[in-house]
């Protein structure tokens, strides 16, 4: 759908950990960001574009034109709304 390769990492925390290792990086535990990175993050999953990604990329096109198309209609209805409280 993305037509993206998406990879999954060993962690949840993202922010925090991240965070985390900039604080090392900082306190000089790592030499760089990328070394600290590398040393506690690994990739445990990876997931490539399917045969549907044409298909999901079409379809985006007619999404996209549509919302295109009603943007002047959403900004109305957010005026409106907004006017009534």
């Amino acid at each position: 759908m993305l037509d993206v390769e998406l990879v999954t990492v060993n962690t949840a925390e993202g922010a925090a950990y991240g965070a985390a290792l900039l604080a090392a990086t900082g306190a000089g535990v790592f030499p760089d960001v990328e070394s600290a990175s590398a040393s506690a993050i690994q990739v445990t999953g990876c997931s490539s574009p399917g045969p549907a990604t044409a298909a999901y990329r079409e379809i985006y096109t007619l999404y996209h034109s549509l919302y295109l198309a009603l943007q002047p209609t959403f900004h109305a209805i957010s005026h409106a709304e907004s006017s009534e409280h």
